[in-house]
């Protein structure tokens, strides 16, 4: 028995060291080619192209990034309503060219006031899915306070410039794609039974649209021109706010009119670290997101990584072991700082700790029981992602969310808002720090970012992906300072994740781009591997925006309909 368990190490290594001199970053041409897009003046990276345009347009016109990011923002809610709009929340990361300064709107969906920590702990809730698939679900929206708020204090335009383009989308109608008739049909059952099935606008007679057919949304068009001629407190308070509130309480839910009226944006200071003399400003607590990249990254920093065969078993293993512990201490210590008092966030984004951390990953012995870690030893003291650049050098990154794809599934009638399902981002255990309560926000993943080099932005970077946020920010921030890629090469790239749940390994999820040989190392090792399609939207959609010697570079995401464009 020991004679064998010899041999399989023997063969582990062996194939290691073979696996580390053979080639590995050869890859098909297929839709992952890289495709940059490059600039002088402007630059807007989405999910969609005409979202993309629409950002465009504005910084033609004369606005400012702040303006082209809220037209951009609204228009994905016309050509991507299934991933955000203003039933749902989100975070602004804003970096002002002319001081330097950068400030964080944090207008994510909130818990109503009759929530309670015990609300999802039932049976009865787990098996009938509460906080996915009822009005249970829905929290109290922030998106359009969150972007007209911007908009007032560092906009230079008026709601009815930013919010043009997306009421043409909805009112003239576009093409859909593959990648949205999937998730219509993907989503089907789920829409159809919150809904009447024909007045649903993605389906025609009862049944999903097509690709190529033309997608028109007569009643959030409506809603939206509304908006312009009652102003937002007609959402906030007034007889659409009343209308969403019936609609949620129909289906079960708690939201209350009052929530919209007491609905408040909030200011928070970035979570900052650095990489290999890079530096990194992002979404602090309430979301995970940014204290956990810059927690990645700081253990790989520890190894050199640019040395390492790209995606063999050793640059694999290396990555996926840093995640695991980041989700461990995620579990434990992460959750809206309103109500948790005690997050250790130094501690969290420290490079001493990140090094002690790094000191135990042996990559030949991955470790199948992940225990959180102590941070506080070392304290001094699931989206749409788009990111601008201006003329004058003004960044902004903004990720908005109403979670699940067609988020709890429900479409107020006659409006065409679609509700977020939000209420899941919290536990379900009552002793959770992330458990619901009276105005709490839920933990998030989302991590739009903005870095700098020598004072001047480098990148603006976000992705959507839930958990995957994060893991495969950190992979592309990787690619281009370790293996010098460019902005789309480096979200275009085979991606990974992996994390950890109840102190336990989980599966490494892998793109089928990743080598075969490594996927055969990671298991021989003891690792479960789970090997996903190169079409499969696990891995979320990176928008993101490079910026070197002046010239803009912007990559889309094709695992969705991501693109960039400048001017």
């Amino acid at each position: 028995m020991k004679k064998s368990f010899k041999n399989i190490i023997t063969f582990c290594c062996t194939l290691l060291l073979i696996l580390s001199m053979i080639p590995l970053t050869s890859l098909a041409l297929d839709k992952h080619t890289p495709q940059d897009a490059i600039a002088a003046h402007g630059m807007v990276a989405a999910a969609h192209p005409l979202a993309a345009e629409a950002g465009v347009r504005i910084l033609k016109q004369g606005g400012n990034a702040i303006d082209a990011a809220i037209a951009t923002a609204f228009a994905l809610n016309a050509v991507e309503p299934n991933a955000s709009g203003i039933g749902g929340g989100g975070f602004m990361v804003i970096r002002f060219a002319r001081t330097g300064e950068i400030i964080i709107l944090d207008y994510r969906e909130r818990a109503p006031a009759a929530s309670t920590k015990d609300m999802f702990a039932s049976e009865q809730a787990k098996e009938e899915k509460w906080t996915q698939l009822s009005g249970l679900a829905s929290g109290v929206p922030g998106t359009l306070l969150g972007l007209k708020t911007a908009l007032d204090e560092y906009g230079t335009m008026t709601l009815k410039e930013v919010m043009a383009p997306a009421i043409e989308y909805m009112e003239n109608g576009f093409e859909i794609t593959d990648t949205f008739r999937d998730m219509i049909k993907d989503n089907y059952d789920k829409l159809v039974d919150w809904n009447d099935p024909f007045a649903i606008a993605y389906l025609k007679d009862g049944v999903p649209l097509e690709t190529g057919d033309i997608l028109i949304q007569k009643d959030l068009a409506k809603t939206y021109r509304e908006i312009l001629d009652k102003g937002i407190e007609h959402f906030y308070g007034g007889e659409l706010g009343q209308k969403i509130v019936d609609a949620v309480q129909a289906a079960g839910g708690i939201l209350t009119l009052q929530d919209l009226k007491d609905y408040k944006v909030f200011r928070h200071k970035p979570v900052s670290g650095s990489y290999r003399g890079y530096d990194i400003y992002s979404m602090p607590p309430p979301s995970s997101g940014g204290t956990h990249l810059i927690q990645i990254l700081n253990i790989m920093e520890n190894f050199d990584i640019a040395e390492m065969n790209y995606l063999g078993p050793t640059h694999i293993s290396v990555l996926s072991e840093a995640m695991k512990m980041a989700f461990a201490d995620r579990a434990k210590f992460m959750a809206d700082p309103a109500f948790a008092k005690d997050i250790p966030l130094e501690g969290l984004t420290s490079k001493e700790y990140a090094k002690s951390l790094a000191e135990l990953i042996d990559v030949s012995n991955p470790k199948l029981e992940i225990p959180a870690g102590e941070p506080g030893l070392f304290e001094h003291q699931s989206t749409s992602h788009l990111s601008v650049i201006d003329a004058e050098g003004n960044a902004v990154a903004l990720s908005q969310t109403i979670n699940y794809f067609f988020g709890s599934g429900l479409i107020v009638p006659g409006v065409g808002i679609i509700m977020n399902n939000e209420m899941d981002d919290f536990s379900t255990s009552p002793t959770s720090p992330n458990a619901p309560e009276p105005g709490k926000t839920p933990l998030s993943s989302m991590s739009p970012t903005i870095m700098e080099k020598d004072g001047e932005v480098f990148m603006v970077l976000g992705s959507p992906g839930a958990t995957r946020i994060f893991t495969a920010m950190a992979q592309i921030i990787s690619n281009v300072i370790d293996f010098n890629m460019g902005m789309d090469e480096a979200i275009e790239a085979p991606r990974i994740h992996a994390y950890s749940s109840a102190g336990k390994a989980m599966p490494i999820f892998v793109e089928d781009r990743i080598p075969l040989l490594t996927i055969e190392a990671l298991r021989l090792l003891g690792n479960q591997v789970d090997v996903k399609g190169t079409h499969d939207l696990y891995f979320g959609g990176a928008q993101g925006i490079l910026l070197k010697n002046g010239v803009l570079f912007g990559g889309g995401d094709s695992r969705r309909d991501g693109i960039a464009i400048g001017y």
